[in-house]
């Protein structure tokens, strides 16, 4: 596993068809006395980024396992080792529960499930309110005002009902308890939806939506030391647009950079002309965000299994 993790991210990095333009552009800018706090801005905000997802984490498996935030934190980085190379990083599940030492770990697994119904709730939540603005103000000429009116109308239901639904994760254990053969066999994990209150959820969410917060000012960062001609403004209505459009893209992490360079032109090239910086931003994204925590997760994954045996 530990060396199709590295086979992965060795075969991204050095596939990438203009690796070398963007490792020449990426150096061009490091340079810059001006720009490098950008960058290194960014690195921090990774440490940031993954310290919430374990906070978040810990927060909700606390119910049934007592475990510390360094705990929680090695077992998020074990998972994004083990997503690597898994459809759209389902395998993050199982590299969290290898930390869960005595409670059950399929119950582990969909407490993580609610984590990231937690993340998606909020990145599908932002994202279609800035798509809105992202259609009125670029192709509303093409859509009409009534369909951008249905659509305000339509979002606010979406946004009510998202709300609804994750706070109230109870009916999800209720809805399932009903189903007599999913009951009787599987009562003990259909109850995991049942642990939390509305308050515990909503914490959740809170957490999330900093967890956005954070990589949305690691991306805009990164746009602007890539010279990317971009203005806050922009960044806050085009930044939603693009981690939306990701999320309804199925990839595996070995195809996604690719993805990833595709959506970023797509997207800001309505405000901006720098492809290259565009691409490049996207490339340093994927490795400060995934492969580096990646690399540091299989020292965890590794010491993880050693203790075990």
């Amino acid at each position: 596993m530990l060396a199709l993790t590295v086979w992965f991210i060795y075969e991204r990095i050095f596939t990438t068809k203009n690796l070398r333009e963007i490792g020449d552009y990426f150096e061009s800018h490091l340079f810059d006395t001006s720009r490098q706090w950008m960058f290194f801005l960014s690195l921090v905000l990774m440490i940031f980024n993954w310290g919430i997802e374990a906070v978040k984490w810990r927060l909700l498996i606390l119910k049934i396992e007592n475990i510390t935030f360094i705990q929680s934190f090695k077992a998020i980085l074990s998972g994004v080792t083990v997503s690597v190379f898994t459809p759209n990083r389902i395998g993050e599940y199982a590299g969290r529960v290898v930390y869960i030492q005595h409670a059950d770990r399929i119950k582990a697994a969909l407490i993580t499930v609610i984590t990231s119904l937690s993340q998606l709730t909020i990145t599908l939540i932002l994202g279609a309110l800035a798509l809105l603005f992202y259609l009125n103000e670029h192709h509303g000429d093409v859509i009409g005002d009534l369909s951008i009116y249905i659509g305000v109308q339509l979002y606010i239901v979406f946004f009510v009902l998202s709300l609804l639904v994750f706070l109230n994760t109870s009916v999800i254990s209720l809805i399932l308890s009903r189903i007599k053969f999913l009951a009787d066999r599987f009562k003990k994990y259909i109850d995991v939806f049942a642990y939390y209150s509305q308050l515990e959820l909503a914490q959740t969410l809170l957490l999330s939506l900093i967890r956005y917060i954070i990589f949305s000012i690691q991306y805009y960062l990164l746009l602007r030391f890539f010279n990317v001609d971009i203005t806050i403004t922009q960044a806050i209505l085009l930044i939603p647009v693009y981690f939306i459009t990701l999320t309804a893209i199925p990839t595996i992490t070995l195809a996604e950079l690719g993805v990833r360079e595709v959506v970023a032109i797509s997207v800001f090239s309505v405000v901006a002309e720098n492809e290259l910086g565009m691409v490049s931003t996207s490339f340093v994204i994927w490795l400060i965000n995934l492969a580096l925590p990646a690399l540091v997760g299989m020292v965890f994954v590794l010491r993880a299994k050693l203790f075990k045996e």
